[in-house]
């Protein structure tokens, strides 16, 4: 089992772009501006937030990218990667997606927010009707348009979002990026008479999703393009299901449970291509629970404490950075 990741290393392309599939954003602020000629500033962003304990892989972003900035948000103890700059946008951002795309529904979002990047680079935001067409668009990404957007701008016509074909997963090192956002390596506890020490212990790998998407796309409320790449991570990994999310009526879950699988399976591809952010410390850690399930001390009194103490310091309860 690796027991390091190399904090030093430059990201891997597919990685940061598996990253953002999961964890990415980008999204155009409108606020009235009485100094511009159309009443209207119009911000493009794109922005990646964690939890401060992420600060670190936050700033190995902005490093593999060379621009943007880190920034801490105390109140939501979060840390927050942006790139607002046109510049920085048209000539880095754009580009990387394009050469390293995205493959979930985010995909759609980033052509619909690479279009108006190019409406802005054009000076449309400079008049109120170009304004109305960059709008047009912001209506189709996301969940779609505020309360004060649609009041503001009563004869919006959403442009249509676009249909983006899935081609499979592109790298090996996008999957470990997407997980890196998305996946949870969870260790079960369930009291049972038929143990000796009165419990029995599950482990499993899942990766979720539970976006919902906008009223106006294609792909409808019923998650079917998540479903279609999460059932990519079964032939990739030769291992898991797709069970409907029990906490989000529109959520899939793909999930591994068979223990053969997670030690011939999971445990060698995440030893091959290294998560990156805090969450290779629960990989760490479920290594290394699972290692204690092998060797049959889960069935001990004492292996079942141990695998106490580690579980209590995972995920949640992971106070070391």
């Amino acid at each position: 089992m690796s027991t390091t990741t190399d904090l030093s290393a430059k990201l891997h392309p597919y990685w940061v772009t598996g990253f953002s599939d999961g964890e990415g954003s980008f999204n155009v602020r409108f606020t009235k501006n009485s100094q511009r000629k159309s009443g209207w500033r119009v911000s493009p962003i794109f922005a990646i937030e964690l939890h401060v304990r992420d600060l670190k892989l936050l700033e190995r972003i902005q490093a593999f990218f060379g621009v943007g900035i880190v920034t801490l948000r105390k109140t939501r103890n979060a840390a927050v990667y942006t790139v607002q700059s046109f510049n920085d946008l048209t000539d880095i951002i754009i580009p990387h997606f394009e050469k390293y795309p995205l493959i979930s529904k985010k995909q759609a979002d980033f052509l619909l927010f690479k279009s108006i990047v190019s409406l802005l680079n054009r000076k449309e935001q400079s008049t109120l009707e170009g304004v109305q067409k960059i709008v047009n668009y912001r209506a189709s990404m996301n969940l779609g348009l505020s309360v004060l957007l649609k009041k503001a701008f009563p004869n919006t016509i959403a442009v249509p979002r676009p249909l983006v074909s899935f081609n499979g997963i592109p790298d090996p090192n996008w999957l470990t990026g997407f997980v890196d956002g998305e996946g949870c390596f969870h260790i079960g506890l369930k009291k049972s008479s038929l143990y000796a020490v009165g419990y029995q212990v599950k482990i499993s790998f899942s990766v979720s999703q539970h976006s919902v998407p906008s009223s106006s796309s294609p792909e409808g409320r019923t998650g079917d393009r998540d479903k279609v790449l999460l059932s990519e991570f079964i032939t990739y990994l030769d291992s898991g299901t797709i069970e409907k999310a029990s906490t989000r009526p529109n959520g899939v879950v793909y999930i591994v449970y068979k223990y053969s699988k997670i030690s011939d399976n999971i445990i060698p591809f995440f030893d091959k291509y290294p998560l990156q952010g805090t969450k290779f410390l629960d990989y760490k850690d479920f290594c290394k629970i699972a290692d204690l399930i092998r060797e049959k001390s889960h069935l001990t009194v004492e292996g079942l404490n141990e695998i106490r103490l580690i579980r209590a310091g995972m995920n949640s309860g992971r106070n070391n950075i």
